[in-house]
């Protein structure tokens, strides 16, 4: 009996196939990651190479998991990766050449550590582009929360093929917006660190 009221708890908690623990953890990371794009953009924060590595290569990673899945799990021709991969270089190297005027860096006069602040507008669109991908998954696809293709909503299979890719172009103009600035963060700090560009103390 305690097994069957189990197997109905769970049930009711993931409808649709739909997995309400990895929704709640993927909440907690959109979350996350709002409270602090917010806090850098409005008071800066400390920069060192490997953080900017390491948060390259995590925002890649994240994004590269949910092409597989619309690859594997919704059924997106992989010929879509072509048009993917020139958005996301081309406006990767559009936030590169156009993000350095859009940012400001100090360094601490105690510490001698670097601080970097601005870029907002790529910040919130980073935001949207993967709040908006996985909201997507959750209506309509299901497949990143839980073993079907089938969301909350009920949709047609080509409906849900073109809600993805619509969704993965945002993602990807969203991470080569983000990955762009990055790169000139990183290219900014290594002048900074090595004496060749002079900035304020604060």
């Amino acid at each position: 009996c305690t097994k069957r009221q189990l197997s109905d708890a769970e049930k009711s908690l993931a409808p649709y196939g739909v997995n309400i623990v990895k929704i709640i953890l993927y909440s907690i990371a959109i979350v996350i990651v709002i409270l602090t794009r917010l806090k850098w953009t409005k008071h800066g924060r400390k920069v060192t190479k490997p953080k900017i590595i390491v948060e390259s290569i995590f925002y890649l990673a994240l994004s590269s998991i949910v092409i597989f899945d619309s690859l594997y799990h919704v059924g997106v021709p992989i010929l879509y990766l072509v048009p993917y991969l020139i958005l996301f270089l081309g406006l990767q190297q559009y936030s590169y050449l156009r993000s350095n005027r859009l940012m400001s860096f100090w360094k601490e006069s105690k510490s001698a550590s670097i601080y970097v602040k601005g870029g907002t507008h790529i910040h919130a669109v980073f935001v949207m582009g993967t709040a908006s991908r996985i909201i997507i998954s959750i209506l309509f696809i299901g497949s990143l929360f839980g073993p079907t293709q089938q969301g909350i909503i009920y949709a047609s299979n080509s409906t849900v093929v073109l809600a993805t890719i619509v969704f993965d172009l945002l993602l990807m103009i969203s991470v080569g917006l983000l990955i762009g600035i990055n790169r000139r963060v990183l290219i900014r700090y290594n002048l900074i660190n090595d004496g060749r560009e002079n900035i304020s103390e604060k």
